[in-house]
């Protein structure tokens, strides 16, 4: 349980210090951070891994993003010297999907959709918050 006012005591601080403050805060337990390597989330991963927090870094590898998201990702690995830790679907899963309905079948169907979804991120996600 927070402490009372905790999160309201954190307004005022900038991006870094709330970081700092919320892992002492839960010192000792295991601390996660999900990155989609969008803008917000730089600056997030940027303020963990400078001030080297114990927050773990991980990352969703669907398996499906562009060339260009690949190079970002190495570059931010690259530059700001941290272990990045990615989560991909179960392989056998993706084989019996794409098997059963093919690379695109997320386009047919909101079940194809959600399903497909399910197998990239909702799954891996689940792994990566169980530790």
């Amino acid at each position: 349980m927070l402490p009372e006012n905790f999160e309201k005591s954190l307004l005022p601080l900038p991006l870094s210090e709330r970081l700092v403050q919320i892992a002492a805060l839960f010192q000792g337990q295991k601390l996660v951070f999900s990155t989609s390597f969008g803008q917000e989330d730089q600056a997030i991963t940027y303020a963990i891994a400078s001030q080297k927090l114990p927050i773990e870094i991980f990352t969703l590898g669907t398996v499906r993003q562009f060339e260009e998201s690949y190079e970002l990702i190495d570059l931010t690995v690259k530059k700001l010297g941290f272990n990045l830790k990615t989560y991909f679907p179960q392989t056998n899963a993706v084989e019996k999907l794409v098997e059963t309905k093919g690379f695109n079948s997320f386009y047919s169907s909101v079940e194809n959709r959600k399903e497909c979804c399910f197998i990239r991120k909702i799954e891996p996600l689940n792994r990566a918050l169980q530790g």
